[in-house]
């Protein structure tokens, strides 16, 4: 910070009159001047190089006619007496921020104990997953993925996010994530498993609300079934590379009551060597806010890639993710790989 000229004036007039006293008396209230007129600077968010030119402009006028060895060392007590508070706030601002960063990692710690520990091995299919958390400076949030294999060749791919952030979002979703697997490993279709999830968050009250993608993939038929519950359109790319939004169903969020129900669409072609994508609103909010198309780039961005599921988890992060983001982000791709699985039909839901 640069002093205007009368601040300026002011803190050298106020500067002077206090190192005048201590030059005379040298005893603690002349110290307590200099630490008080330290802690000022501070207050004021006057830098620690501004004070230090106005000591040496008063210096320079003070010690002109008895520049002694002694009066020298009482100035430089004073100015070190001064500088203090500088200390002490700097001392703060790192102890502040390891504390910070210790809180982050112990939230991050917890943020992934709740998902998913290994992705399981699934024939027919490739699957590649990218979790980044948030940077220090934001709180832990709520993005949350899971892979669940169902009976009769299929495999359900979710994809979500808990509004808000904080340790209680960080919670909602692990409660979410386990739910969901519940409903769907019972047999409830892709509909009802998702519907019974408002009751949930009804229950836990403070009108939370989510969203997510769920998809059912059917390796035997090379298909896939979707609900969208308010969470941004998957991406569908065929084995040509051309990507696609898959944007004919989308429901209300979870949690928000009287709202219409979600529907389900499809069961979609999925064929062999073509790629699902899904993802929560963190890969774009950086290029939303500044004022670009965020999921045109991720179409774009997607068009061509082809069906190689870690290389597309690469190349988007790459893409859309620079430096350390301020939402956590969560990407999943799934590519078909029929050709790997053993004999069998698939078995519809009940």
């Amino acid at each position: 910070m640069v002093l205007a000229p009368d601040h300026r004036a002011a803190l050298r007039a106020d500067y002077r009159t206090a190192l005048v006293g201590y030059l005379a008396e040298r005893d603690e209230t002349g110290r307590s001047r200099a630490y008080e007129l330290g802690h000022a600077a501070v207050e004021a968010e006057i830098g620690l190089l501004e004070l230090a030119d106005v000591h040496r402009s008063v210096v320079d006028e003070v010690l002109a006619e008895d520049f002694s060895r002694d009066a020298v060392a009482a100035a430089m007590d004073f100015f070190i007496e001064s500088l203090s508070t500088f200390d002490m706030a700097q001392r703060g601002f790192w102890e502040a921020h390891a504390r910070a960063e210790r809180e982050h990692a112990l939230s991050i710690s917890l943020q992934r104990s709740l998902l998913p520990a290994d992705l399981p091995s699934l024939p027919g299919l490739e699957v590649a997953v990218r979790y980044l958390p948030a940077g220090l400076g934001s709180e832990v949030g709520g993005d949350w993925y899971d892979v669940i294999e169902l009976a009769g060749d299929r495999v359900a791919f979710v994809v979500g996010d808990v509004m808000g952030h904080g340790l209680r979002q960080a919670a909602v979703m692990g409660q979410l994530r386990l739910a969901l697997r519940s409903h769907l490993l019972e047999g409830r279709g892709p509909v009802e498993a998702v519907g019974r999830l408002d009751g949930l968050l009804d229950h836990l009250g403070d009108l939370t609300t989510a969203t997510l993608v769920l998809a059912v993939v059917d390796r035997a038929a090379s298909t896939v079934e979707l609900v969208v519950a308010g969470h941004p359109w998957p991406v569908l790319i065929d084995p040509a590379g051309r990507a696609e939004f898959l944007t004919a169903a989308r429901g209300r969020l979870l949690g928000l009551p009287g709202a219409p129900d979600r529907p389900v669409q499809g069961p979609l072609m999925m064929p062999e060597d073509s790629c699902l994508v899904l993802y929560t609103d963190g890969l774009l909010e950086r290029h939303e806010r500044a004022g670009t198309d965020g999921a045109e780039l991720l179409r774009s961005t997607l068009d061509g890639l082809g069906d190689d599921a870690e290389r597309l988890c690469d190349e988007l992060t790459s893409a859309l993710v620079d430096g350390p983001p301020a939402d956590d982000v969560c990407l999943l791709a799934v590519a078909m790989r029929t050709g790997s699985l053993p004999p069998g039909g698939p078995v519809p839901f009940e």
